[in-house]
């Protein structure tokens, strides 16, 4: 069995506390889902390098990445992978996309509209669940 793929993901929040989420473009693995943005950590990288990284590459974003929010482990029929969820702050906005052709910023409730990528659903329950726990911010139904 191949190793478990260690993928760092962004969460970036708005003064709402709503969550900015990316969707796969056409002809990528998962092609019109959202997803926290993100990327394979490469060997001998932080997990803080490979998220600095992953967003200027696929977003033109400079970052200051925070503490880790949550990590779950995904298996897909290609391979299997640790998400883990780091809190993110931006400097500027998007500039460019690579392999995602749209952004937006969802809150909880707005999250059942959407087909989000497997492995992120778990974790956005546990950022979300500790979000409501500090400011009151329910859990979308989709997700309960």
């Amino acid at each position: 069995m191949p190793p478990i793929k260690q993928v760092v993901c962004a969460v970036i929040r708005d003064k709402e506390g709503r969550i900015l989420l990316a969707r796969r473009a056409p002809g990528q693995h998962l092609e019109g889902h959202w997803e926290l943005p993100g990327g394979k950590v490469e060997p001998g990288e932080s997990l803080e390098s490979a998220l600095q990284r992953e967003l200027r590459e696929e977003l033109g974003l400079v970052v200051t990445v925070g503490e880790e929010l949550a990590r779950t482990e995904y298996h897909y029929d290609r391979g299997s992978i640790e998400l883990i969820a780091l809190e993110t702050l931006v400097s500027g906005d998007v500039t460019h996309m690579t392999v995602h052709d749209a952004f937006d910023w969802f809150a909880p409730d707005e999250i059942k509209t959407v087909a989000v990528a497997p492995a992120d659903i778990p974790l956005l329950e546990s950022v979300w669940d500790a979000q409501r726990a500090v400011i009151g911010t329910p859990r979308p139904a989709s997700m309960r």
